[in-house]
């Protein structure tokens, strides 16, 4: 008999579809539906990426290119915690409203419905699920473990108007409600997501395959040309794009796939400068803060590649 399924509800951004937007969520997803390790039990979305309405919809028409429609899809967040940090390309809420917990609901009653069972995948703004301990905070402790990708640890993004990673700079008040949650948190930051990925060649070889492999080629070209024209002194992004998000999903299954190291992480809310900044102590002086998480400082890249890409290559 085989090993069970891990079972998870995958919360994103997702934004694959979207003329000039990242594409990683989409890999992301479809990755989760193609390891034969992974159940997903239900797709949540929060505005990043692109706004809320959006990525719902693109998630749906996704999932069905997928051949996957009887996966549950449920609209969260539309904005981050804090108003004053909402960024007018993503929709226009009324400040005054909070942020929406019909997503957050789900993921509790979910959660809190089979204690232990259930791992949270969280690869855009956190909101979802800070909005769902605030609800119910003994979900840290109900769910089975929160992988989360987000933040940079070992290194910094050397941008100065956005100084945090993307997903904790959208919402830094959501991140930091994740961590000081108590829940078993496992991080994979930029540092480490930077170095798994997709070029031109992978393109081709996808588009010679299924429906998704095509679609997919046709998003990923255009997203490393894009990449390619606004960070143009980045010779990381000239012919490739990087994978984040799908590490995060893979190193559920596959945790080996990067080192891990315990850390105590807390994020910026509030400064001008260095909004969404992650503060990784490695308890490494005498007295260190208690850990309040697992940080990724290392990914066998090669590994994840042969894995990412044979995963896609079975897609319909």
């Amino acid at each position: 008999m085989g090993e069970p399924l891990t079972r998870i509800i995958l919360d994103t951004d997702l934004a694959m579809g979207a003329p000039g937007s990242d594409i990683d969520d989409g890999f992301a997803l479809a990755l989760a539906l193609a390891d034969p390790a992974l159940s997903v039990e239900l797709v949540t979305t929060v505005g990043g990426n692109s706004d809320v309405d959006t990525s719902t919809r693109l998630t749906l028409d996704l999932l069905e290119v997928l051949r996957r429609s009887d996966v549950p899809v449920v609209r969260g967040a539309d904005r981050p915690l804090n108003p004053a940090l909402w960024h007018p390309d993503r929709g226009h809420p009324t400040a005054a409203r909070p942020a929406e917990p019909v997503a957050a609901a789900e993921i509790v009653a979910r959660v809190m419905a089979e204690p232990g069972q259930l791992t949270l995948v969280a690869i855009g703004p956190l909101t979802n699920l800070a909005l769902a301990l605030m609800l119910e905070p003994r979900i840290a402790r109900a769910a089975r473990e929160v992988v989360v990708m987000g933040g940079v640890y070992l290194e910094h993004t050397n941008v100065g108007s956005m100084p945090g990673e993307y997903n904790f700079w959208c919402d830094p008040d959501a991140a930091q409600v994740v961590l000081e949650s108590g829940a078993a948190l496992r991080l994979v930051g930029l540092d480490v997501t930077r170095q798994v990925r997709l070029d031109r060649r992978d393109c081709a070889r996808m588009a010679a395959a299924g429906e998704f492999g095509r679609l997919a080629a046709t998003h990923t070209e255009a997203w490393i040309a894009f990449q390619e024209r606004v960070k143009p002194r980045e010779e990381i992004e000239q012919g490739s794009c990087a994978l984040h998000d799908p590490l995060a999903v893979a190193v559920v299954p596959r945790p080996d796939l990067v080192t891990w190291q315990e850390a105590h992480v807390a994020v910026e809310t509030a400064g001008r400068v260095t909004r969404g900044v992650a503060v990784a102590d490695l308890l490494m002086w005498e007295d260190p803060p208690p850990p309040n998480c697992r940080i990724a400082t290392s990914v066998d890249a090669e590994a994840f590649r042969r894995l990412f890409l044979e995963r896609m290559a079975a897609l319909p």
